[in-house]
């Protein structure tokens, strides 16, 4: 069939048009496919971590991964100023009792005995603060762990309802460095007034504050958990003994 030279210009324009649609039809779907992915890796990410990102979950409705210690949700992106009233943060460094972990690199060692925790590279130590671990009922595990992941400026929400023992108003936390499912962390505890031996039992402060042991994480100053914070690396080694 013969075409005139004008209707097979119009016929190439058509075919032009339906080309070009169809282009901007496959990148409008590449750019939604993109995007639902860039968000499915952000929320995964945040799961993995036992972050947040928001509203804070209730116990009911908060994924298995999750704390019956602590919820943490991101609050902001800048770092809270230090501030550690801590009389144990005066203690003269004691030697572990376990020795110096022999493994290079980035080790973090902390005694429950003790309630002192050392950081070693390459065997060599790096910097040392008591600390308070677990209380009784809710003990620090012992056993080799890694730094997991490491958080600034979020905040604890407790899983156990109000009326519970456990129960504790939501914490600002300064510095969480996560090494352990289900949600145990080496972080700051600014609202502590002493800090080292003993202090993971009920007991009285110098200043007369009383206080007892952690949910099960490791709490350190606030100037010493910056420390750590800043020198620690994802992936060194945590070993915590009896």
């Amino acid at each position: 069939m013969a075409f005139t030279a004008m209707e097979r210009e119009r016929r190439g324009n058509r075919a032009r048009q339906t080309r070009k649609t169809g282009r901007g039809q496959l990148h409008v779907v590449a750019f939604i496919v993109l995007a639902f992915c860039v968000a499915l890796v952000g929320v995964g990410g945040g799961a993995l971590a036992g972050i947040v990102f928001g509203p804070a979950h209730s116990a009911a409705s908060s994924p298995a991964y999750f704390s019956a210690r602590a919820l943490v949700t991101a609050t902001a992106t800048t770092q809270a100023t230090p501030d550690c009233h801590c009389t144990g943060s005066t203690l003269k460094m004691p030697q572990p009792t376990a020795g110096i972990p022999q493994y290079g690199g980035q080790v973090i060692l902390v005694s429950l005995s003790q309630q002192w925790l050392w950081a070693y590279q390459d065997q060599h130590l790096a910097l040392a603060s008591p600390v308070t671990t677990g209380m009784p009922q809710l003990p620090t595990p012992q056993g080799n762990y890694f730094v997991q992941s490491k958080a600034t400026n979020v905040t604890f929400y407790s899983l156990w309802p109000p009326g519970s023992p456990f129960y504790y108003s939501p914490e600002h936390i300064n510095y969480a460095m996560f090494f352990r499912d289900i949600g145990y962390y080496i972080h700051d505890a600014p609202w502590r007034h002493a800090f080292g031996p003993g202090t993971q039992y009920p007991h009285t402060d110098p200043d007369g504050t009383w206080e007892t042991g952690s949910h099960g994480c490791v709490n350190m100053p606030t100037p010493a958990a910056a420390a750590l914070y800043a020198w620690v690396g994802v992936g060194a080694r945590i070993i915590i003994v009896a």
